[in-house]
């Protein structure tokens, strides 16, 4: 009996334990909980101080570290190094771009924004976080803003870059003007061969169109009544020379007069009776335009028969488009390549510019005289004109590839120190040869302008623009030029 009430107790005291054990453990559970939401509130509160001011170790630990960018994309930037994802090259350390800003202290640095330099434009933000690709944002410290628009490179960077310069100087601008060009037979040397007697044509010996006739070559035939009159008198003049000198010189006269050479005249005077007909001689070599008459044809004085030309020197007119013609003046030199011609050059001078502009074409006729003693230049000939000359004689000059045209404006970068890069609106005049173009306001003689990586600047320049705009600062008066495309 004493064993079993024992065994009761027992049972007893251990159905009681288990509701001590409850009321500790809830303690203890009350105990954690208000520990955890003390934690919780004084990291929100760190938090909050870190992203006010920023704590030392957290700026060390993101100024000590490195970002690499890709030379030829600058868009690219990671925190390792590695390739670039768009062309395979080696990315480079990004170093810290300053222009002239004194560094502050690692205990005032401040974050100035946040941004994620691989989207175009760039995205930008006032908080960290990640860009709308899902990147990382990567701070912008407030002493690495930069003040106006100066871009400081790192110098293995811009070589990389493959930035070369080139020195704004004062020269001539020449110009060449290329032009479509035909050869053409020229109106001033045309000639009209006519007869000075009535009669008919018995023989035409240049029968047709584009005839080549030689010096001395017969024309044409001619029968008639009045010169076969005239040469009768003059034979018959003959044998009273001595006595009748004036008669002598009269006929000859006539005959002269009629259209006869004085070969011809001294040929006829040794003969006993006139011809009855007679023949016309080349007195210079010529091609036929036009034959304007037919064999037996009647033919009255001062009737033309053939209309020719010597082309000794023939005409280039070229097609110059009107936004050319500034460029164009009379006596410019002009040289001409034919197509049938090759690997010959004729060069001639500008003699004429049409007064006129072709409405459909938008061109406007310049001609050129060449010469054509070979006789190798023929009618309706293709060929290319290239006129040249003076157009300014004090022209400010740089190269062509320095301009970056954005469509509303012109840029140039223009290199202020080793390593700095400014962009410059400028205005420009013509362009001319060897890949020059003058420069009409904003540079100045000496200046040393970017021609080579200057689109890579360009995007630089673009991002900068981006900050600035995020941050509310506009550009200084005349560097601005936004984020354009090209």
């Amino acid at each position: 009996m004493p064993r079993a009430e024992t065994l009761v107790q027992g049972k007893r005291r251990c159905k009681r334990c288990p509701a001590r054990w409850r009321r500790q453990g809830w303690l203890l559970f009350v105990v954690f909980l208000f520990g955890i939401c003390a934690w919780s509130v004084g990291a929100s509160r760190v938090l909050e101080a870190q992203e006010a001011n920023e704590t030392p170790e957290v700026h060390d630990t993101q100024a000590e570290r490195t970002l690499w960018t890709c030379s030829m994309h600058p868009q690219v930037i990671r925190d390792a190094p590695g390739n670039c994802p768009i062309c395979g090259m080696q990315l480079t350390p990004l170093q810290p771009r300053r222009t002239g800003a004194t560094p502050a202290t690692p205990g005032e640095r401040k974050v100035k924004y946040w941004w994620d330099p691989m989207m175009n434009p760039p995205y930008i933000s006032d908080r960290p976080g990640k860009s709308p690709m899902g990147m990382d944002l990567v701070p912008v410290y407030e002493d690495e803003v930069v003040v106006g628009q100066v871009i400081t490179i790192d110098p293995r960077l811009e070589q990389n870059m493959g930035v070369q310069l080139a020195e704004v100087r004062r020269g001539t601008l020449t110009r060449t003007v290329r032009a479509y060009a035909e050869v053409r037979e020229p109106s001033a040397t045309m000639q009209d061969m006519t007869v000075r007697t009535g009669g008919w044509v018995v023989r035409l010996f240049a029968g047709y169109e584009g005839m080549h006739v030689a010096k001395g070559a017969p024309i044409f035939e001619l029968y008639s009544p009045e010169l076969q009159t005239a040469l009768a008198e003059w034979i018959a003049a003959q044998s009273a020379a001595n006595e009748n000198a004036e008669l002598l010189a009269a006929t000859r006269g006539k005959l002269e007069q009629l259209g006869l050479s004085r070969e011809q005249i001294e040929e006829f005077a040794s003969r006993e009776e006139a011809p009855r007909t007679v023949v016309f001689h080349a007195t210079h070599a010529f091609h036929v335009v036009e034959k304007l008459v037919n064999e037996g044809a009647r033919v009255e004085p001062g009737q033309p028969i053939l209309r020719v030309n010597d082309r000794v020197r023939m005409w280039l007119d070229a097609q110059v488009y009107e936004q050319d013609l500034p460029f164009i003046r009379l006596g410019q030199q002009v040289e001409a390549r034919i197509l049938a011609l090759p690997g010959r050059v004729y060069r001639g001078t500008v003699t004429f510019i049409h007064p006129h502009v072709e409405p459909m074409a938008r061109t406007i006729v310049v001609r050129a005289e060449l010469e054509n003693e070979q006789g190798e230049l023929r009618q309706g000939m293709a060929a290319t004109a290239m006129i040249s000359g003076a157009v300014l004689t004090d022209a400010l000059l740089v190269p062509r590839e320095a301009v970056i045209e954005t469509g509303e404006r012109k840029i140039v970068f223009v290199a202020t120190e080793p390593g700095h890069f400014e962009p410059r609106t400028v205005e420009t005049g013509p362009p001319g040869a060897d890949g020059v173009v003058s420069v009409l306001q904003g540079l100045a003689p000496g200046e040393r302008v970017v021609v080579s990586g200057q689109f890579l600047l360009d995007a630089e320049s673009r991002l900068r623009e981006a900050a600035r705009k995020f941050l509310g600062t506009s550009s200084p008066e005349g560097t601005s030029h936004g984020a354009h495309g090209h």
